[in-house]
């Protein structure tokens, strides 16, 4: 699932390069084990969800300088010849063990473990944070909103707001993982393999000569498929409206899909909807609610008695408004046969490579146990999206409510031995 055009390698930050020299130039060739994890949850997060693999596998098969990546960095003076020459026939010999897609998980748990000659090791640290730690908050929100919605089913809507195309397919994906019926964004239904889905924008309606009219000629040509917008004026005569003109083709035998609210008190209204829906016979017809939601509005509506059948979740679910950025780091465990740590205060690390192993609701973080049954499992294969959204169905069946409340939730408990 590589999502740039061209090689990745130059998707690092400076410093990577910069050490790299020195390792080559010293001799240090051992194998480093690097282990990725989370420092701490957002405000209001009780668990985080592992997405994120199928990239990180496509960026590591695809990575490797060509000659134009060779070029620029000589370009810098900051490199020796002997070492440009090294990277021009680098070929990443590195193995990866690594929580599966669709696993919950806390903070300060390995998620991710790389193993290889340092040099290269070092190289990935800053695209693997990229894409795993976008990956993770965009999966982790949508399961919160999976969570708030009840059953009732979500699409993405995020594609126009999203903070580039990559974002928005991450978001896309996230929202995949945790059980989103479909996405707006085309390119991403496509890649993905997601249901395509959308209504119609206020424009349509302005460029009509009525609301009705507009109505009429969409449902025309949509049919069964069609949801009507009835926000664009006065959303209670848009419902109206919108009951009229689907009961003048239900007469003809076709049952429009449904309406969409986009503004205004979405309690009221949708109730309003259904009781005009029930009263024409039009009980077929969904309410499908949208404009800034999250999974605390999603909540609150449910809460307070809305009649919604549907939610389009869109700028605060594909920036990740609640917790736009997560504390994801990249730290050495161990480099040949010396476990290493850090001391600094608020960022101590703990030495050597890790097993996690989770038993009678709690985790236990160990040393590395080749024998044990790890949550970190080697990476050799991604999982279809089917198995991926099952367990994450299946983590969310066991995982405790209250460490899955929207507001102050439990600590799930870990152990570090």
């Amino acid at each position: 699932m590589w999502l740039m055009q061209g090689t990745p390698a130059l998707f690092t930050d400076f410093y990577e390069l910069t050490m790299a020299q020195v390792y080559f130039a010293k001799g240090m060739r051992e194998t480093a084990s690097f282990e990725v994890f989370v420092r701490h949850l957002p405000e209001h997060w009780g668990f985080s969800v592992m997405a994120g693999l199928p990239e990180v596998q496509s960026y590591l098969q695809e990575f490797r300088f060509v000659a134009e990546d060779v070029a620029y960095l000589r370009s810098t003076g900051r490199f020796e010849a002997d070492f440009l020459e090294h990277l021009a026939g680098l070929k990443l010999d590195v193995k990866i063990r690594a929580l599966p897609e669709g696993t919950v998980f806390f903070p300060n748990e390995p998620i991710l473990e790389v193993s290889g000659p340092i040099l290269q090791a070092q190289l990935l640290e800053s695209y693997l944070l990229n894409i795993l730690g976008f990956s993770i908050i965009e999966a982790t929100v949508a399961a919160r909103i999976s969570i708030a919605a009840q059953g009732i089913p979500a699409v993405d809507f995020g594609l126009r707001r999203a903070q580039g195309p990559i974002s928005s397919i991450r978001a896309a994906r996230g929202g995949q993982i945790a059980g989103f019926a479909a996405t707006s964004n085309v390119f991403a239904a496509r890649l993905l393999g997601l249901p395509p889905s959308g209504t119609m924008a206020h424009s349509f309606i302005e460029a009509h000569e009525s609301e009705e009219q507009a109505f009429r000629d969409f449902a025309e040509l949509h049919r069964e498929n069609a949801i009507l917008l009835v926000d664009t004026y006065d959303s209670v005569e848009g419902i109206k409206t919108a009951a009229q003109v689907a009961r003048g083709f239900l007469e003809r035998g076709i049952r429009l899909r449904g309406i969409r609210l986009d503004s205004g008190d979405l309690v009221t209204l949708s109730r309003f909807a259904r009781t005009r829906f029930r009263e024409q016979g039009l009980e077929f017809l969904r309410i499908v609610a949208s404009g800034d939601l999250d999974e605390f509005k999603v909540a609150d509506l449910l809460a307070a008695g809305a009649e919604i059948d549907g939610f389009g979740i869109g700028t605060r679910f594909a920036v990740s408004q609640h917790a736009p950025a997560i504390g994801i780091v990249y730290k050495l465990a161990q480099y040949g046969d010396r476990q290493v740590y850090k001391t600094s205060p608020e960022k101590a690390t703990l030495p050597g490579r890790k097993t996690i192993v989770r038993m009678r609701e709690r985790d236990f973080v160990k040393p590395f146990d080749p024998q044990a049954h790890d949550l970190l499992q080697h990476v050799e294969a991604t999982d279809p999206m089917p198995v991926v959204r099952q367990r994450l169905a299946d983590e969310m069946s066991r995982l405790p409510d209250a460490v899955k409340a929207l507001r102050n939730p439990a600590c799930y408990p870990v152990e570090f031995a």
